[in-house]
Formats: structure tokens, sequence, C-alpha cells
């Protein structure tokens, strides 16, 4: 399905599981994760629904984040039945990978087809100064379960002044898997450690390497599914002499993407976000809903994708803290109300770790 701008969405992010097992500081800067309680889970059943409703409109690749999406108790059989969905082209993960080792396994045998991991950094003391956990080793078990079970890896960077850009490039590079350095997003506290990603990463490279040689992805609409070896998404990709691996950067701010943005989001409290840059949410299915079966649920949570479509706007406003966003509730009797919100109190008060990144 096109939305009201031409573009086509056919990606979807599903956050099964608002709790993690780390506490980045720029993700969940409150701690509210100490022992890993979820507040908001999505059942099995539910995702399932979501998912059969969204084929149904032409979105065919699938991930599922978090949260940490290992910590959901039935998140192998979660893949196992999405792919199992006539229409399903992709299903991957994104992880912190601490669990990733005694998952791997069963995720490959799922038919997972792809796993991002985050990792900002490859220093043991520093990964516990930004996860408050010294869990860095669980984290490297799991990258190399994976790999060695066939799951095509990538690794993903959170850009922060301090990250270490050739060590995390040279340790992709030693295992085999492209690297993306990704620009932080002013949410949270993400709006106090921005660095411009193309300077601190290649201007970091070029040193080392050389100059690279960007690499033409057609169209950029690539959604990291690993469905197919054609990158065309948000990540601008470069290779340099000397490394196997590609090195990409997400700019959500200083390469803004938005005119390719092919997704939308589930969050697991089981609501739609049209855009990540916007404070608007709506009911995927409104709890005041009563069905007598299925189809006619199904029904109702095609109607909210097609309205969360319609509602995605042109482009983010992270950089303008003067506009002014309008907070939308759908329910079954199309019902609105709204309240106006600036955007810096917007951003500043959501956790990446309750909107599934």
């Amino acid at each position: 399905m096109r939305d009201r701008f031409g573009r086509e969405i056919d990606y979807m992010r599903i956050s099964v599981i608002d709790s993690c097992n780390l506490n980045c500081y720029y993700c969940n800067p409150q701690d509210n994760n100490k022992n890993c309680q979820a507040i908001n889970t999505l059942s099995v059943k539910k995702v399932l629904c979501i998912v059969r409703a969204a084929t149904r409109l032409g979105i065919t690749h699938f991930r599922l984040t978090g949260g940490e999406p290992l910590l959901h108790p039935q998140i192998d059989e979660m893949v196992s039945q999405i792919k199992k969905i006539p229409g399903v082209r992709s299903v991957s993960l994104t992880t912190n990978a601490v669990l990733l080792a005694q998952h791997a396994k069963q995720l490959k045998e799922a038919g997972t087809d792809s796993i991002n991991v985050s990792l900002d950094t490859i220093d043991a003391s520093e990964y516990e100064h930004i996860t408050k956990k010294p869990l860095l080793h669980k984290v490297e078990h799991g990258i190399d379960a994976a790999i060695e079970c066939g799951i095509r890896v990538k690794i993903n960077v959170v850009l922060t002044p301090q990250t270490d850009v050739v060590a995390l490039t040279r340790y992709a590079s030693k295992k085999g898997t492209d690297i993306r350095f990704i620009e932080m997003m002013p949410v949270g506290e993400g709006h106090t450690n921005g660095v411009e990603p193309y300077e601190k990463v290649i201007g970091a490279l070029l040193e080392v390497y050389g100059t690279p040689c960007h690499i033409d992805t057609e169209n950029r609409k690539e959604i990291n599914s690993g469905y197919n070896n054609a990158d065309n998404g948000p990540a601008e990709y470069y290779s340099f002499h000397g490394l196997d691996i590609r090195v990409g950067l997400i700019q959500a701010i200083h390469g803004k993407f938005c005119d390719t943005c092919n997704r939308i989001r589930v969050t697991a409290d089981g609501r739609l976000m049209p855009c990540l840059g916007s404070s608007v949410t709506m009911d995927l299915v409104p709890d005041s809903c009563e069905f007598t079966d299925d189809l006619e649920k199904d029904f109702v949570i095609v109607q909210a994708l097609k309205a969360a479509i319609k509602a995605k706007p042109g482009c983010h406003n992270f950089n303008d803290n003067a506009v002014t966003y309008t907070k939308t509730t759908e329910t079954k009797t199309v019902e609105t109300k709204a309240t106006e919100l600036k955007a810096a109190e917007v951003n500043a008060a959501r956790n990446m770790s309750r909107i599934g990144g």
C-alpha cells in the first residue's frame, strides 16, 4: 500500500516486549528494567493477527524488536509462525545479543532471515559503562553462534563522541559482518549526544584505509531483511581497500531519508506509530472493541493499518523543536482526540526502549 506521498509501505517493525536486560543510558536512563520486568508484551496470537492483516496491505517484511525481543518467552515460536503466513517475505530481529547464543539454533530453524546486533563498543569496561552490565562476553558468543548457524548478521552502532569507529570496524571485518553507524536521534537522552556521522566515521576510517568508495544501492529501499543482497534503504554504504565488509551510515538528521521511508511501527503496548519522529500514535485494536470472530478482528486491524499509513507524515521534525505535533487517538467509531505538543517535549519524554527503536 502506498501512503499519500507515494511511498510504498512494505516493512513493519514490531516491538514484541518493552523490557530489556541492559540499561543503555541513551535508551533507558531511568534504569526502568532492573529486573527485566515487562510492562507490555505482545502475545504470539496478537502478533500473528497483526502480520496477517499487514500482508493484506502489501506489507511483507517484518522486524521483531523490543526492548529486547529475546526476552519474549515465545520468540522462537513467534518467528516460526510468522514465516508460515502467506505473503511474508522476511522476518528479522534486532537484538543486543546477550541471549543470542542460546537462541541462535532455534531462530535459524524457525526461519529467521537476518539479525541486527546492537553493539556500541568492544571494550569491556566501556560496554559496562554504557549498558550498566558486564555482559560483553555473552554478546560476542551470541554473534559467533548466529554466524555459525548461518544467519546473516549485521552490527549496529549508535554513534556518540566516544565511539571507537576503527576498533568496531576491525571487529566487524574479523567476523565478516557488515557494520552500520547510526546517528543518534533526539529521542529521550539522545538529544544531548549526537555527532555528525560522515565526519566521525568516514573521517576516522579514511586515515586507516584510505579514500572510500561509495556503494550505489539502487533506489535506497533496503529493509535490512536478508531476503536478498540488494541493500536499498536508509543506510548509505561505503567500501574501503582492505575491508571485505561494507560500512554503512544511517543518518536520520544529516542524511534525512524520509522520502524513501517504507515502514510503520507497532509498539509493545499494541499501538501503531506511523513515524518514529512524530508523537502520533493510533489504537491497533481499541480496548472497547468486541469481536464475534477472527475475521471481524482482522478487518478492524486492516482498517487501523490503513489509517496509520494515511497518517504517516511526509518527514520527521527531529531537527525542528518549534514544530507542533498533534497527538491523535483513533477508536473503532473513528472518534478522534488531539492534543498539541511541542516537538522538544515529545522527543525528550520518550525512551527508545518503549517504542521499538
